[in-house]
């Protein structure tokens, strides 16, 4: 009986020990130049560093920074559109939405704001 009873205190230990192993995070960010319109994203990356990294590679130019970021589980949408009156490129963002149809219909709006023309969506995808 008591052999028993520890085999079943070491089974439950051992579970509660991989259930509290953090998950595999999934971390994204979008990356503009807004003088050139270039831009790069990354979606599922394992950390935001990592995600940071590979935005500002796709993006590939000088001007390139980080416009926003991703969290696991979340979605994201850039959007551009013609320059505006300050002579950048107009764009916009969202992110951390919860679903990739909510951050798009987001980042046209946001865009459309800062824009005289039609908004494009350039990027929209979702985090594990």
């Amino acid at each position: 009986m008591r052999r028993a009873t520890l085999s079943a205190a070491a089974i439950t230990i051992l579970f509660a020990l991989t259930a509290a192993a953090p998950a595999f995070a999934a971390y994204g960010s979008m990356a503009l130049d807004d003088d050139t319109g270039r831009y790069g994203a990354s979606w599922n990356e394992e950390t935001q560093k990592k995600a940071d990294e590979a935005a500002l590679k796709g993006c590939n130019s000088a001007g390139c920074k980080i416009v926003f970021r991703v969290l696991p589980r979340r979605c994201g949408a850039l959007a551009t559109g013609e320059k505006g009156t300050s002579g950048k490129v107009a764009w916009g963002g969202k992110n951390n939405a919860a679903t990739r149809d909510a951050a798009k219909l987001a980042a046209l709006e946001n865009c459309q704001k800062h824009s005289s023309g039609k908004c494009e969506v350039r990027e929209n995808e979702c985090n594990r």
